[in-house]
């Protein structure tokens, strides 16, 4: 696969093509294999990427999959030193100097269960963001309707394939007075998992958006990404940083939009919402917006 779709952007086809060609050719069971050949150091660098943990001058690049591409224009790097052992050991692909890292190989399912030491949020600092190309999605002056269309398009988020898309989320009658905060795009995937995205304008307000994400973990949603447009680097990163820290919102994702760019920048992804473990609330909520998204 040519997946160097980066250097002239990644239209919606790309990022289809990608994600079938992963499932094809980097199955769990494939990858699960070529890890028994790495070492431990090999399999820390897994570990920061999934937790954008990586201090490199190398661009990171991302597709909707979650899928990465590590470009290795300074290939004397360790980092890419150790991309070179995945790729040997059969778990990643190189073209050139671009290292290409199945989503698989990045998953929770794997990484989670990688043998080293849970890292917790203050040991470590964001601040590499990778960039997703969005081809095409420039049309739009509207940046959840240019991002909802393009999922459409593209129905692919984080490993999963998306079978319905809803944006803008005005009500959610069976949630009643509990929906307090509204789901800007609200995806159910492939696996029945639901993943809410809530937009907040930071030029326009102070507010980062760190109490709707709240809100959204208490709905249930199995996943959460704050969305902002593009400020400049330094703000971002300090809001992924600062985000990364709140230990009630830990696991929310934050993404940063640029349509002139075309392009979505991930300073950190979306883990798992503990509180559908530790909440019978949430479980329920969860339960009825699945319902909800049946109903349109």
């Amino acid at each position: 696969m040519a997946f160097n779709c980066f250097r002239r952007g990644c239209d919606a086809a790309d990022h289809l093509k990608e994600f079938e060609y992963c499932n094809s050719n980097f199955g769990i069971d494939r990858v699960r294999k070529a890890l028994v050949e790495l070492s431990p150091e090999h399999m820390a660098v897994l570990q920061r990427i999934r937790l954008n943990w990586l201090n490199t001058k190398n661009p990171v690049y991302m597709f909707l999959s979650g899928s990465v591409v590590v470009n290795c224009v300074w290939g004397d790097e360790t980092l890419c030193k150790h991309l070179e052992a995945i790729r040997s050991a059969g778990a990643a692909e190189r073209a050139g100097a671009a290292y290409y890292l199945p989503y698989t190989l990045l998953s929770d399912e794997v990484v989670e269960n990688l043998p080293l030491p849970e890292v917790a949020e203050e040991e470590y600092e964001i601040k590499k963001f990778y960039v997703v190309s969005l081809r095409g999605v420039a049309g739009e002056a509207d940046a959840v309707e240019a991002l909802a269309k393009f999922f459409e398009v593209a129905p692919v988020f984080l490993g999963r394939r998306a079978v319905k898309v809803v944006r803008r989320v005005p009500h959610i009658m069976q949630l009643a007075n509990r929906y307090t905060d509204r789901i800007d795009i609200l995806l159910k995937l492939a696996d029945g998992s639901l993943t809410g995205v809530g937009y907040v304008d930071v030029t326009k307000t102070y507010h980062l958006g760190f109490s709707m994400a709240k809100s959204f973990l208490l709905y249930g949603l199995d996943r959460v990404v704050v969305l902002h447009p593009y400020v400049d680097q330094g703000f971002h990163r300090e809001v992924a940083n600062r985000l990364k820290n709140r230990w009630d919102i830990s696991e929310v994702g934050y993404a940063v939009v640029n349509p002139m760019e075309e392009e979505l920048y991930f300073y950190k992804l979306p883990r798992v919402n503990r509180y559908l473990k530790m909440s019978i609330s949430a479980q329920k909520y969860s339960s009825l917006i699945r319902s909800y998204i049946e109903s349109l």
